[in-house]
């Protein structure tokens, strides 16, 4: 049975304004409020503290010949650099409808994957940010 209203999502992940070509995943952003624990007569009931955790992200990369994708993100890591990322979040035809900013983001972690000549793969790379917030925003 179709779903005539679902929408396939695809993302676009900006970097201070700029699309880095090469985007094979972004994972997924859990925003969670802490929690506390409050005894009550034979039942402890759980309610929240109001502090929120802000969590890593992790993107990964594919490397090609003729993009700055490679040294852009090693630049990142290396130089201590912070940008402010957006993940715009669209439909199947490319049309907005949600977009998440990560203001202030850092890199982290700055990963080259093993080698394995029985099963290779595309050159990539994985990196992960630890953006200051996270600001989920509905498309105009």
């Amino acid at each position: 049975m179709g779903q005539r209203n679902d929408l396939a999502e695809k993302k676009k992940v900006m970097i201070d304004g700029v699309e880095v070509p090469g985007l094979i995943n972004v994972q997924e952003i859990p925003l969670e409020k802490g929690q506390l624990e409050v005894p009550e007569f034979k039942k402890i009931r759980r309610i929240q503290n109001g502090i929120s955790t802000i969590p890593p992200v992790e993107m990964t990369y594919k490397i090609q010949r003729d993009t700055e994708t490679h040294s852009f993100m090693k630049d990142w890591y290396f130089n201590d650099e912070s940008k402010d990322v957006t993940i715009i979040r669209t439909d199947g035809s490319g049309n907005e409808f949600a977009r998440t900013l990560l203001p202030q983001s850092e890199c982290v972690r700055y990963f080259e994957p093993g080698y394995d000549a029985a099963a290779p793969t595309f050159a990539q790379v994985q990196i992960t940010i630890a953006p200051w917030d996270v600001l989920p925003i509905e498309a105009s």
